[in-house]
């Protein structure tokens, strides 16, 4: 998760649980990865790019975030424990009157990246 003040990622490792259609869950492992100022100025310039820069801007913010999600899985020792990674990216665009909201962060990215773990090319 990321938020407009751009100061980092949280990243959390959750368990969720199903009971008679009742949903509960557990926080196990939360952190926050300060961005750096690189990231920083990225995302923060992100609305001034055109459509190509934003696309591509897109999926590098989608790369960096399962490299993020591979480093918490890391330095948490949860490997094969995570089943599932949900990402709404970072909203640059939000248009509520129009219906429209724009998030960076491509989850095709993210599943490569975290893929390549197991397979490096």
């Amino acid at each position: 998760m990321s938020g407009s003040s751009l100061d980092g990622l949280d990243i959390a490792f959750v368990h969720l649980h199903e009971s008679a259609g009742k949903w509960s869950f557990e926080i196990v492992k939360a952190c926050c990865y300060e961005y750096d100022a690189h990231w920083g100025k990225k995302i923060r310039s992100s609305i001034n790019l055109n459509a190509l820069e934003y696309q591509m801007l897109h999926a590098a913010y989608g790369h960096y975030l399962g490299e993020q999600v591979n480093r918490f899985i890391n330095e948490n020792d949860l490997q094969y424990q995570v089943q599932l990674i949900g990402s709404h990216g970072h909203t640059t665009f939000h248009v509520p009157e129009n219906r429209m909201t724009a998030q960076l962060g491509d989850g095709a990215a993210i599943a490569l990246s975290r893929a390549l773990t197991w397979f490096p090319i």
